[in-house]
């Protein structure tokens, strides 16, 4: 037995690798991968010992952001990584409810099934005894798996394995400190089932407590939290959302020119004006660049194929909300190249009596069309036609009207901008049909821009015209 369990020990350290520093290399939890093991090492896996429950300690809670923090040290090994499915390849946050019901549905543990966030202590325990149990994670979330308070002159290490849904544990990474030195394995894990495998190298009724504290406070990204860790996003202009775990996350983001194109990036917080909980940086392929809160950043032109470098770190002179999420927009500088709006069939307000662009009584048929620098469309990006139909003061009370771009970078969408009671009334003569009539008309003044809403200052209006007038017909009626 003692030759099986060199052989999982040996193979859990083999498999486990330092990530090469590099330039842009920072301090963090490692990303946790599985390997695959042998049917050997996974017939040695025996539970054995007396558990006693408790509630796990907040101070133990407290070690899943020490470990992060820096204040306890994990082992900071990183498995070979292994092809397998995880949600953070998608843009959009799955369902927890799917994620919940596909991790347990029809599954059998080859071990007995432990609670997390629960420190369970091991008593009584002997040189040679070996102990699995198996816990289950119904959404990714970020843990802490460790192995702790051992007994003086007590040596435990601590294995972490995968199911694959069918009873086939994948190696994750070890533990294996000298002497009773606590045991941590910590990162961000898929949504699954896992096996804690603790053996006794040197033990005499000694005891031990383990357990796994889960955050599943993490956004559809992680684990991205170092720059090799770095989210891609797709070509376009993309806008995401995401949140910071703690103050000693950070979050990676790259893009890549795949034509050279100009690439533009800006950070916004939510309605709460919560802006100021990060910084924001790009890479300039030397150092990390903070860009000034409220402003955009552009590079011009890039080396075709190159790859465009961001990251979101909190702001020490704030305190985290991890509820807080920020808007990052990442991608193609969008360039709007032709735009129409126009207007329902009405007789149209003279200049002379009011300058109206753009007149309708109750519908405004609009279209656009975008590409990047390089002319090639811009698929998926968001238009927003914005109506303020009644100027009553100075301040704008816009209606957002939404369309979204085809495979040509093209929009078409009609508003529909209701009824109105008109503040102006005035008589309009129009002989346009032949026939001259007079119309007594009533109105509204009002005004348009376009906006887009991956990324701001693009479109129709701006700090210096800031609308196009707009007239909004309320009634039209022939005397004479």
């Amino acid at each position: 037995m003692k030759s099986t369990k060199a052989l999982m020990l040996g193979a859990a350290m083999m498999a486990s690798c330092f990530i090469s520093a590099s330039a842009l290399a920072e301090p963090t939890l490692p990303k946790l991968s599985p390997g695959t093991v042998n049917q050997g090492m996974i017939d040695a896996l025996k539970p054995g010992g007396t558990l006693t429950a408790v509630p796990i300690p907040a101070e133990v809670l407290q070690k899943l952001l020490d470990a992060k923090n820096g204040q306890a040290k994990p082992a900071v090994k990183t498995a070979t990584p292994a092809p397998f499915n995880t949600v953070v390849g998608e843009l959009k946050k799955p369902s927890q409810a799917n994620l919940k019901s596909a991790a347990i549905a029809a599954f059998e543990p080859l071990f007995p099934t432990l609670d997390i966030n629960t420190l369970y202590t091991v008593t009584d325990v002997q040189t040679g005894q070996e102990f699995a149990y198996h816990f289950n994670l119904a959404q990714s979330a970020r843990v802490l798996v460790q192995l702790i308070n051992q007994s003086a002159g007590a040596d435990l290490s601590l294995t972490l394995f995968r199911d694959d849904g069918q009873g086939n544990p994948q190696l994750i990474d070890t533990s294996d400190n000298a002497g009773n030195a606590d045991e941590y394995l910590g990162g961000i894990l898929p949504a699954g089932d896992y096996y804690w495998y603790m053996v006794a190298k040197t033990a005499n009724n000694a005891q031990f407590s383990f357990g796994v504290a889960v955050d599943t406070n993490i956004d559809a990204f992680e684990p991205n939290d170092t720059a090799q860790n770095a989210f891609v996003l797709p070509d376009s202009m993309n806008k995401v959302s995401g949140n910071l775990d703690n103050a000693n996350d950070v979050d990676y983001f790259d893009f890549k020119a795949l034509r050279g194109q100009s690439v533009s990036m800006y950070l916004a917080g939510d309605e709460t004006g919560s802006r100021n909980q990060w910084i924001f940086d790009r890479f300039d392929g030397v150092n990390w660049v903070t860009v000034p809160a409220g402003s955009t950043s552009t590079y011009p032109s890039v080396t075709s194929g190159s790859t465009v470098k961001v990251r979101v770190r909190a702001n020490p002179a704030v305190a985290q909300d991890p509820a807080k999420q920020y808007q990052l927009s990442l991608g193609s500088t969008p360039r709007l190249n032709t735009t129409s709006v126009t207007g329902d069939n009405i007789v149209r307000v003279p200049v002379g009596e009011m300058p109206l662009a753009t007149q309708t009584g109750r519908l405004l048929n609009w279209s656009t069309q975008w590409s990047d620098s390089t002319g090639a469309p811009l698929l998926g990006i968001t238009p927003v036609l914005r109506v303020d139909n009644h100027f009553v003061d100075f301040n704008y009370r816009w209606v957002d009207y939404k369309a979204t771009t085809n495979s040509a970078g093209a929009s078409s969408a009609t508003a529909n901008i209701g009824t109105c009671f008109g503040d102006y009334r005035t008589v309009i003569n129009d002989s346009s049909t032949g026939v001259p009539y007079k119309w007594d008309t009533t109105y509204n003044q009002g005004g348009w821009r376009i906006e887009l809403a991956e990324f701001p200052g693009v479109g129709v209006g701006g700090e210096n015209v800031q609308y196009v007038s707009l007239g909004h017909i309320c009634t039209q009626n022939i005397i004479h």
